[in-house]
């Protein structure tokens, strides 16, 4: 029985599902949840093309500063996240940094502040197919030391610390759903009492399946609300872009330091 891979001949050598091939991938990738934010690297980038458009995968490699690196929407969660990060891998990916949103759980973390997880709680659910629950899902010390350093030459406010990374957008992350209440009303305190920094859907996919298989990960958020003071941002167009650039910093970084 023939098994399907990223490099599977009857996908005329390309990854089935972000159908592209590994010419078509740098060793750094950044991964967004959101197809469309794909797109805001084509004014960030240089020579920026879009590879390929597939279901929720949207694939595109440019250079910044002239090193190479390539952007692939994830969707949201983390089924979705499990078939990009390891269809990347395959295809010579030697880092994946996830960038997106998050709600935050600190009353002091302002929105439009950064947020980089040094590690996350394991609520995907993809992922305890290929590791226990005692496994953990930590960031890459390289990449956390290089988004890092980014943000500080950005002169924009950043915090360290755990993600919840969850597999549900409504219950799991102690939202009513249609009105009613599928979590115990302490939910969100219990994530206080654990430290936890963040929520957000992808990292720990991401970051499990990175030490899995031998690649650096990382992990930084806009922050888009927060889940203390019930601070939203409407219109975080600003905040992403800023995202991008401090990610793409520090993908330079990254080649710079660690990759060649």
């Amino acid at each position: 029985m023939q098994t399907v891979s990223a490099a599977n001949p009857s996908f005329g050598g390309k990854a089935p599902h972000l159908m592209c091939g590994k010419g078509d991938i740098a060793e750094v990738v950044l991964l967004p949840g959101d197809p469309g934010r794909v797109k805001m690297f084509v004014d960030l980038c240089d020579d920026f093309k879009i590879i390929a458009s597939s279901r929720e995968y949207t694939v595109g490699t440019g250079t910044y500063k002239g090193v190479p690196v390539s952007v692939c929407s994830t969707g949201i969660g983390a089924p979705s996240t499990e078939i990009a990060v390891l269809e990347l891998i395959e295809l010579g990916a030697k880092a994946l940094i996830r960038i997106g949103g998050a709600g935050v759980l600190k009353e002091e973390i302002k929105c439009g502040e950064m947020v980089i997880n040094t590690a996350a709680m394991r609520r995907g659910g993809a992922s305890c197919f290929y590791a226990p629950a005692e496994y953990p899902a930590v960031a890459s010390c390289e990449v956390v030391k290089c988004l890092e350093d980014a943000c500080k030459r950005s002169g924009i406010g950043y915090w360290k610390g755990i993600s919840a990374s969850v597999g549900s957008f409504f219950a799991g992350q102690g939202r009513p759903a249609l009105g009613r209440k599928f979590y115990d009303e302490n939910f969100l305190q219990e994530m206080i009492n654990l430290r936890i920094l963040n929520m957000e859907m992808e990292s720990e996919t991401v970051m499990t399946l990175g030490s899995l298989f031998d690649v650096m990960t990382g992990c930084i958020c806009a922050v888009h609300a927060n889940r203390i003071t019930d601070e939203w941002m409407e219109d975080f167009a600003e905040a992403q872009r800023n995202m991008c650039k401090i990610a793409l910093e520090a993908v330079v970084q990254l080649t710079e330091e660690y990759l060649r």
